[in-house]
């Protein structure tokens, strides 16, 4: 392991603090999809060292879920995923790595993954990023179905949600005073950048989770100016709210919690 990972697997640690953040079970169709991947499987990840034309060396880890694998759509992110960063890696300058895990999650036949993805590139940072997809009988389904008027009920979310989505704004990273920009509830509705346009969710048995944005930005827009701050970037997840279906039943299709 570099030693960039290593410093940037201390800050994550610290950073996922009360996140769950799951690697696989080993299964039949993980270590065959990790060998389609051009990777090696170790029992947790599927793993690849891919070096530079600088001699740099990117570490790729795959988590795979089994069940999923096999899945049309799990199946070609996950194959897209590892050759871009195999891609990247070819044009790295420093020692690198990318890394991916999910969460499973199931609420009656829905069943949502919500895939992490974790990189660093040069410079001290490393990023974040949320892909999520749900399920219904092997049927992909988007956050437009699970509302009773289709995509126009998208907005209610963020009026019945306000609370808890207020919450975590409050309680995201850096620590701020409360209702500070860019932590502000106008400025992570559907429409706007921070938000992701609500991308990136997961149905819980009792919870809608917005991870928000679902890819780094690298600032507001409309750009603020009046704040006295070098810049507003937002990692991926850097707020995620997690709005009760309580809370959302009177906009939800009966079958995802609404009455």
């Amino acid at each position: 392991m570099s030693n960039v990972r290593r410093a940037m697997i201390g800050v994550l640690g610290c950073a996922v603090t009360g996140a769950a953040v799951l690697a696989p079970s080993a299964s039949a169709s993980a270590p065959s999809f990790c060998a389609e991947l051009g990777g090696d499987w170790n029992g947790q990840y599927c793993h690849a060292s891919v070096p530079s034309e600088r001699q740099a060396v990117r570490d790729i880890n795959l988590a795979l879920p089994g069940d999923l694998v096999d899945n049309p759509v799990i199946h070609n992110y996950l194959s897209t995923l590892m050759n871009n960063w195999k891609t990247a890696a070819v044009k790295m300058a420093a020692d690198s790595f990318a890394e991916e895990n999910f969460q499973i999650f199931q609420n009656g036949g829905a069943v949502s993954a919500v895939f992490r993805e974790t990189y660093h590139a040069d410079g001290p940072n490393f990023s974040n990023a949320y892909r999520t997809f749900t399920f219904v009988g092997g049927r992909q389904v988007q956050l437009a179905d699970l509302m009773r008027s289709g995509s126009a009920g998208i907005a209610s979310i963020t009026v019945l949600g306000q609370p808890f989505i207020q919450d975590a704004l409050d309680s995201a990273a850096p620590p701020h005073d409360p209702g500070t920009y860019p932590f502000v509830p106008e400025r992570w509705t559907p429409d706007n950048v921070y938000s992701g346009g609500y991308r990136a969710w997961a149905l819980t048995p009792d919870e809608l989770i917005l991870y928000m944005p679902d890819y780094p930005v690298g600032h507001d827009v409309p750009v603020n100016y009046t704040t006295g701050l070098p810049q507003w970037s937002m990692d991926g997840g850097a707020v995620q709210a997690h709005i009760p279906l309580s809370a959302l039943s009177s906009v939800l299709r009966p079958e995802y919690g609404g009455v």
